[in-house]
């Protein structure tokens, strides 16, 4: 029998939910199949798995260890507080503790450290990050590292998270920036906060503004709408001033900061925040971000990059302006923060 104790991270949300974290190899059929015949209990009665669950809530697995391997995908011995063989309950223990920190080695061993000048903010419930150019958010699946293991990483080294830990909820990443966009991430350390946050970013009470240069000039701030449209076959967003099939509305709002005649420098307000949003809807009115590959000019691009050495998008997550908030992010409530832009921006602007 392995036991499950709710506690903040896992409370709040539906059983089954958590079942399909917990149990990842497993199918639904299975994980419902197990609650119909009491083979997964909650506070040791029956559960359909649409129950919310409260810190301090029992779930119990009536699994062997077998199986609990196969549908977790880890090495599980099963533990049981009742149990009143104290030498086994104390094996079981050591033999997490001693996994922990093998896993920990091999995370470390894997991922680059966090670096201390990328750290914006932290508390107990959040992490903000100024992500580097060239660093994936989330992984592609392939060996690239991410900001998200990254951060996950540096929570494991600090001792505040462990494998184990990880089995019924993981930290992870709020917002999404491109591989070559730098600027601010947010990662919840916490359920709440991951709650919190996807509410201020869905309601869009979170202001987000980016700093870019783009070729032309631009003389005076503006909001400009569309509705876009994302082909996966070539990942390469389709932008117009009327609705179409599958596309979604957008809005995006500049003020131009300084110029030379050849580009502006803008700051940008994305009020809508689809993929490719800012990058798409500038080079749709005729400027492009200088040093798009995607979405920009090539022979403006190569200029750039002799001249400037720019190798990507000049485009950078600036500000996050937060709204008045109680609760896990109140320590934000009514600040903005600020992540310093890197030195290929400095060289066209300098605030």
């Amino acid at each position: 029998m392995k036991e499950i104790i709710a506690g903040v991270n896992e409370s709040g949300q539906r059983l089954d939910k958590l079942l399909h974290k917990y149990l990842s190899q497993a199918g639904s059929g299975f994980i419902y199949k197990m609650l119909r015949k009491k083979n997964i209990v909650l506070n040791d009665k029956k559960a359909g798995g649409n129950e919310i669950l409260s810190p301090g809530d029992s779930i119990k697995l009536y699994l062997s260890d077998e199986t609990l391997t196969l549908m977790t995908g880890r090495s599980i011995t099963s533990g049981n507080e009742h149990s009143k063989d104290h030498a086994a309950d104390k094996a079981v223990k050591a033999s997490k503790s001693e996994n922990d920190k093998k896993a920990k080695k091999t995370r470390d061993s894997r991922l680059p450290n966090l670096p201390k000048h990328c750290i914006v903010y932290e508390d107990a419930n959040l992490l903000v990050i100024n992500k580097p150019a060239g660093w994936l958010s989330q992984s592609d699946g392939s060996k690239t590292p991410s900001a998200n293991e990254i951060c996950l990483n540096y929570l494991i080294r600090k001792g505040e998270l462990t494998e184990s830990q990880m089995e019924t909820f993981k930290p992870g990443i709020a917002n999404r920036l491109d591989r070559n966009t730098s600027g601010l991430l947010l990662f919840g350390k916490t359920l709440p906060a991951l709650q919190e946050l996807g509410k201020i970013l869905k309601d869009r009470s979170l202001k987000k503004y980016y700093l870019t240069v783009v070729s032309g000039v631009i003389s005076s701030e503006h909001q400009i709408d569309g509705f876009l449209y994302k082909n996966p076959a070539n990942n390469k967003v389709e932008i117009r001033l009327e609705p179409f099939k599958d596309a979604s509305e957008i809005h995006t709002a500049y003020q131009p900061l300084e110029s030379n005649g050849a580009w502006t420098v803008l700051k940008v307000h994305l009020i809508t925040g689809k993929t490719h949003q800012i990058r798409a809807h500038l080079a749709s009115i005729g400027h492009p971000i200088l040093g798009d590959p995607k979405y920009g000019k090539s022979r403006i691009n190569e200029i750039c990059r002799k001249k400037y050495k720019v190798e990507h998008q000049l485009l950078h997550a600036w500000q996050l302006c937060f709204p008045d908030m109680s609760g896990v992010l109140s320590g934000l409530s009514g600040k903005t923060l600020v992540a310093e832009y890197p030195d290929d921006l400095k060289q066209f602007y300098h605030g």
